[in-house]
C-alpha cells in the first residue's frame, strides 16, 4: 500500500471528510485501530465484493478519536479522485464501514458491519446524493432478507421481505407519504403478491 505523503488536494478533500466523520462517528475509544492488506475474513475478502484492491491507490488516513492511531482510510486514484473510504467507527481495530464513490466523487454505496464479526449487515445505495435503496440483514449472517426502496426525496416507497429465507421476497409493504397503506403476500410461491390487505 502506498503511504507516500499525499498531495495538498488529497489532504484537503480528506480533511473535509474527516471533519464530517468526527461529527458523525459513534462508539467509544478503544483498542488500536489498524488496517492493512493482511486483514482477514469479511473485512478484506468479502463475498459481495471480493478482495478490495489497493493497487494503484494512494491512501490518506485519519485519527478520528485522538488516540494517535488511524481510524479512517481514504483511497484516491492516480488522478486524485476519491474511490473508497473505510472506517473503524467503534475504534475496536476493525473496519466496519466501507463507502464507494463514482468517478465524479459522489457516494454511490455504503456498507456497514453492525457487530464485531466484520460481516456486512446493512447496505445503502445512493443516486444523485439521495438514499434510494437499503438492504438489511436480520440474522447478522450476511444475507439480506429486507429491502427498502425510497423515492427521489428519500421517502420510503416499499419494503420487501423474504420471510422464508429462499432468496425471494414474499411480503411487500407499500407506503405513501411515509404511511403504510397496503400489504401484499405471495401465497403460492411464484414471486408475485397475490393477496393484499388494505390498511
Amino acid at each position: 500500500m502506498n503511504f507516500a505523503p499525499p498531495s495538498s488536494l488529497h489532504v484537503g478533500i480528506a480533511a473535509l471528510f474527516g471533519v464530517f466523520l468526527i461529527l458523525g462517528a459513534f462508539g467509544c475509544a478503544g483498542d488500536q485501530a489498524t488496517r492493512g492488506d493482511d486483514a482477514t475474513g469479511a473485512t478484506a475478502d468479502r463475498a459481495r465484493y471480493g478482495t478490495l484492491s489497493t493497487s494503484g491507490l494512494d491512501v490518506v488516513y485519519f485519527d478520528l478519536n485522538g488516540d494517535d492511531r488511524p481510524d479512517q482510510w481514504s483511497f484516491f486514484d492516480r488522478d486524485g479522485r476519491l474511490v473508497r473510504v473505510e472506517r473503524d467507527l467503534n475504534f475496536n481495530g476493525q473496519v466496519d464501514m466501507w463507502q464507494y464513490y463514482d468517478s465524479a466523487g459522489d457516494l454511490i454505496e455504503e456498507e456497514m458491519a453492525l457487530d464485531t464479526d466484520g460481516v456486512v449487515d446493512v447496505v445503502h445505495f445512493y443516486r444523485d446524493g439521495k438514499l434510494r435503496e437499503k438492504l438489511m440483514s436480520t440474522g447478522f449472517d450476511g444475507s439480506f432478507p429486507i429491502r427498502k426502496v425510497y423515492d427521489g426525496d428519500e421517502q420510503l416507497l416499499r419494503v420487501e421481505r423474504d420471510s422464508n429465507g429462499d432468496g425471494s421476497p414474499d411480503i411487500w409493504e407499500f407506503y405513501e407519504r411515509g404511511e403504510r397503506v397496503r400489504i401484499g403476500w405471495d401465497t403460492n410461491g411464484d414471486g408475485q403478491a397475490d393477496t393484499f390487505d388494505q390498511l
